[in-house]
């Protein structure tokens, strides 16, 4: 979706949700009206440990399923990461557990995008102009979302498919 990576500033704004939670501080982001998700993944190259934090556009309580955006689509090292080790922790407020993820459709991820806009317009907006994107109406904003990356994360236990063996 996006034609480059984050320069040195937005690297380092994206982090500071990770600092402000190893502070002692997680949580925090509802009062600006979000809500992320921490995740760990293991690196495909090095095979270590790496933390990113990412919106989390909504949750089905039902499926106990999240939903979460990868703002540099399949390009976001997280992302690759997950595709190479499929398991890994996740962190939602005080709640903690071995996750796994599938990619969403664009016609889902379109339709997500517009249901997040109308709960949280401001954010929405801040999030998409941060990294270059304006949108006019909630047609202009579905489109869009169709060439987002959104995956559905659930619990480990959810994903009998996943090959626990080659962990």
């Amino acid at each position: 979706m996006f034609d480059k990576r984050p320069n040195t500033f937005l690297k380092f704004f994206f982090k500071v949700p990770l600092f402000m939670h190893k502070l002692g501080f997680g949580g925090w982001e509802r009062l600006i009206g979000a809500q992320w998700m921490r995740i760990i993944t293991i690196g495909r190259k090095t095979g270590k440990p790496r933390e990113a934090m990412v919106d989390v556009m909504d949750y089905d309580q039902a499926a106990d399923t999240y939903y979460i955006e990868a703002a540099y689509g399949s390009r976001a090292d997280w992302f690759k990461n997950i595709k190479a080790n499929p398991i890994f922790e996740a962190q939602v407020g005080r709640r903690k557990f071995k996750a796994c993820a599938e990619e969403l459709n664009g016609k889902d991820t379109g339709e997500m995008l517009v249901q997040f806009f109308r709960r949280k317009p401001v954010y929405t907006r801040s999030v998409m102009a941060m990294v270059g994107m304006k949108f006019k109406d909630e047609d202009e904003l579905r489109e869009i979302g169709k060439d987002l990356t959104l995956l559905a994360v659930k619990p480990e236990k959810d994903f009998p498919s996943i090959n626990r063996e080659a962990r």
